[in-house]
C-alpha cells in the first residue's frame, strides 16, 4: 500500500512497541493467518497480542499493537458502552443505526487514543509525517471496519479502497490522558478481539 512508511525505521519503531508493551505484561506472539483471511492483522486474547506479518505492512502492525493495546484497556474497565461496541462490531450483514456508528467510533477512537499514548511512550518526539499517517489509517480502518459490519466485505482490496481514498487529516489523534495501564496487576479478559 502506498504511503505507508517503510523499511529499517518502522521495523525499530515495532519492535520497540512490542517490548514496551511487554513489560506491561502484554505478550507479543506471531501467528501464521488462516488462508481464507486476506486481511487478517491480529489479536488479542486475555493478555496475548497475535500479530499476523504475512497479511499486513509493518506499519499495519505497529498501529495494530497500539489499537489492540487501547481495546485491552477498554475490556479491563469493562462499562455498558465497551460491551455494546463489541457486540456491534461482531455483526455482519446489517445496517447500523447512526447511534451504532456513532457509538462504534467513540469506541474506535478511544481505543486509537489510548494507543497514541502507548506510542508517545515509546516515541516521544515521533515524526509528524508518522503521526499523520497513524491517524490516516485510524479513519480509513474506521471507514472499512463500518463497511465490513454493513456489507460483510473484508480483504486487503476492501482496506485499499478505503486508504486510497481517504484524505490528510486536519487534526490528529490526541494520546488519551489517562495512564496506561500495568496489565500485570489486570486480570486478563476472557474476550477477544480480532483485527481483519
Amino acid at each position: 500500500m502506498k504511503d505507508f512508511p517503510t523499511g529499517s525505521e518502522i521495523q525499530a519503531k515495532l519492535s520497540r512497541l512490542r517490548l514496551h508493551v511487554e513489560r506491561l505484561g502484554v505478550t507479543t506472539l506471531d501467528g501464521v493467518a488462516p488462508s481464507d483471511q486476506a486481511r487478517f492483522i491480529g489479536l488479542f486474547e486475555g493478555h496475548t497480542i497475535t500479530l499476523f506479518p504475512q497479511s499486513a505492512s509493518p506499519f499495519a502492525l505497529w498501529f495494530t499493537v497500539a489499537h489492540l493495546f487501547g481495546h485491552m484497556t477498554q475490556i479491563a474497565g469493562m462499562n455498558e458502552r465497551v460491551k455494546r461496541a463489541n457486540a456491534l462490531v461482531l455483526r455482519r450483514g446489517q445496517v447500523l443505526a447512526s447511534s451504532d456508528v456513532q457509538l462504534i467510533y467513540d469506541h474506535e477512537h478511544e481505543a486509537a487514543e489510548i494507543g497514541r499514548t502507548l506510542v508517545g511512550e515509546v516515541e516521544p518526539d515521533l515524526p509528524v509525517d508518522i503521526d499523520v499517517v497513524y491517524t490516516r489509517f485510524f479513519f480509513a480502518d474506521f471507514r472499512y471496519l463500518i463497511n465490513a459490519i454493513e456489507t460483510g466485505e473484508s480483504g486487503s482490496q476492501v482496506f485499499e479502497g478505503f486508504w486510497r481514498r481517504e484524505p490528510i487529516p486536519r487534526n490528529l489523534i490526541n494520546p488519551d490522558a489517562r495512564t496506561l495501564l500495568d496489565m500485570h496487576n489486570i486480570l486478563p479478559a476472557t474476550e477477544s478481539i480480532v483485527v481483519i
